[in-house]
């Protein structure tokens, strides 16, 4: 059966696949195996990146799988013509792999924020392999609806040269590191001779960059699968399926997700390709100012807002906090009127103005503020689905040359948020700032039209979702905070019961309900009980309905109050 369905069909569901290698049916196990090799053999430049990790596995069984279906492609590669220099460039991905992990655990004696890298000599030329770029690893559009197997990934992707040996290193804490890498035409770098070394050349197109990193407790295969879930997301937006001609509102809307490729090493390392022109929101803001306030106006600058040494301000901040946190306290109504009176009356929005000192021509603005507002719509519906947390203002991105909302750091899924010591207890952000970038209408225009075309073309697609979370369930990654597991056994049931848990709670967002759970609820005793304290609402509704509700929680200044000091609410 397997062998009659065409290979780049197989190709899209390599996530899939990749979860199921150690299925405890040996069966399925063998023909799962037997799937990725052919894949690996008919596509081996694009199939490498997905499946390379599982040569560096930190689970023995998962390192032998991934050498025996490398190994098997290496064998029905040997009976094609040009099968050798395939066979070459697989073998020496090996080298490449291990070249890349090495980068993301190097950790400087000293904190330098460049340093010179030592490049190694493959086995074979870096121009053979394909870069780790989306635009190289999907499908060209409409490959999908033919049933012909060749010319299904664009020609038009430029190769990799050299890499540049100045190594960038980011001062986050997990020490993440930008790698640059000259670029060549395709036709170039099958046509010429071109030098390894490590400059610029007459031939190069520019550099590709990307992030190597290393993630200390979590697993960037996280990262992976949820970029999988939004490109699926994205071919839903684009098809005609469900939406009534060219014409639909869906369709007028352009929605979509910036998405960009996640390339995992092992369980714990990964290359992420650079999303250029962007800065985060914080960065956004910090640079934005009002220009109708006065020069002197402490409402004038958006870097006071956004200035987290501010001793004052946080302390501000947390002595809000205290009122319904501390022991005694618990008056949650209270702790608002002062959030509301000492932190937002007193660090007033600014970002409305960024547009417009931005995008100068009134078709610019325009256009830049309809993408933020259009994306930040998406990105809300996407996010709350997959109870996506940590969306500190670090984490979301705006692209600068188009004004569109690019979320990054996807460790943070299926409610682990609530998990955290001050719970993430809104199911997105939208905070002031947000609003403000809105325009006059606020939540109330573009944006609630945006959400709601977003929430009923992911609950009519609810199937199809939830067959691209089935990784999750087959192969978890997340790790909960819990007591510790007697046993791998005993730790491996736990996750898997977290897993199908988590997933349920996604089936019931996508039927209607609102079943994000406060734990607060639990921790403090509430002195004035406030209705809105109980923000849990498992009845199922309309479209319209859960859009309202998710609206008026993640507004919610009885909200953002209760959530961390550094995710900074009040931006």
């Amino acid at each position: 059966f397997a062998s009659e369905i065409p290979e780049h069909l197989f190709y899209t569901a390599l996530p899939q696949l990749l979860s199921r290698v150690m299925h405890k049916n040996v069966e399925t196990s063998k023909n799962v195996a037997r799937i990725l090799r052919t894949v690996l053999a008919k596509y081996p430049l694009q199939s490498m990146w997905s499946c390379g990790w599982l040569r560096f596995s930190k689970s023995e069984e998962k390192k032998k799988a991934g050498d025996e279906i490398f190994h098997g492609a290496h064998k029905m590669l040997g009976k094609i013509k040009r099968g050798k220099q395939i066979q070459d460039m697989l073998y020496a991905s090996t080298s490449l792999f291990q070249f890349f992990i090495s980068l993301a655990q190097f950790i400087p004696k000293i904190n330098h924020s460049a340093v010179k890298m030592k490049v190694p000599i493959f086995d074979t030329e870096l121009k053979n392999f394909i870069p780790p770029i989306q635009a190289a690893l999907s499908l060209s559009p409409g490959a999908l609806e033919r049933s012909a197997t060749t010319d299904v990934f664009p020609s038009f992707v430029p190769r990799m040269r050299a890499f540049n040996p100045e190594l960038k290193i980011m001062q986050s804490k997990a020490k993440p590191k930008k790698v640059s890498i000259f670029a060549v035409p395709s036709t170039v770098a099958q046509r010429d001779t071109l030098p390894i070394d490590g400059r610029s050349i007459a031939q190069d197109v520019g550099e590709m960059h990307f992030l190597v990193k290393q993630e200390a407790k979590g697993d960037l295969r996280k990262d992976s699968r949820v970029q999988d879930l939004n490109n699926v997301i994205n071919r839903i937006f684009a098809s005609r399926k469900g939406s009534s001609g060219p014409n639909s509102r869906r369709r007028r809307l352009r929605l979509q997700l910036r998405t960009f490729s996640v390339v995992c090493l092992a369980e714990d390392c990964g290359i992420l390709e650079w999303v250029p022109n962007t800065e985060s929101l914080r960065s956004v803001i910090t640079e934005t100012y009002n220009p109708l306030m006065c020069p002197n106006s402490v409402h004038r600058h958006g870097s006071r807002i956004t200035d987290f040494s501010d001793a004052e301000l946080r302390n501000t901040f947390m002595k809000c906090q205290d009122v319904y946190f501390k022991r005694g306290g618990g008056n949650l109504d209270l702790a608002t009127r002062k959030f509301d009176e000492l932190i937002l009356n007193q660090y007033l929005p600014v970002m409305y103005w960024w547009f417009i000192q931005n995008f100068s021509s009134p078709h610019s603005w325009f256009e830049a503020r309809t993408n933020f507002t259009l994306s930040t719509a998406v990105w809300s519906a996407v996010g709350h689905i997959i109870g996506l947390g940590d969306r500190h203002s670090e984490n979301i991105l705006v692209d600068t040359s188009s004004g569109e909302c690019v979320h990054v750091d996807f460790d943070c899924i299926f409610d682990k948020g609530l998990l955290l010591p001050r719970p993430e207890v809104i199911p997105f952000r939208l905070t002031p700032n947000m609003l403000d970038a809105f325009g006059p209408t606020g939540a109330d225009g573009m944006y609630t039209g945006a959400l709601t075309e977003s929430m009923r073309t992911l609950r009519n697609n609810r199937d199809t979702l939830l067959s691209v979370l089935e990784p999750f369930l087959n192969d978890p990654v997340i790790n909960f905070k819990g007591k510790s597991q007697k046993s791998k056994q005993d730790k491996d049931a736990k996750d898997a019961q977290t897993a199908m848990d988590s997933i349920a709670k996604i089936e019931g967002r996508l039927d209607g309900e609102y079943n994000l759970i406060n734990p607060n609820k639990e921790k403090v005793k509430n002195k004035d009980a406030p209705s809105t304290a109980d923000s849990t609402h498992f009845t199922k509704l309309s479209v319209e309905g859960q859009v309202q509700k998710m609206i008026m929680e993640a507004t919610s200044h009885e909200n953002l109050v209760q959530v961390y000091v550094g995710w900074m609410p009040w931006i």
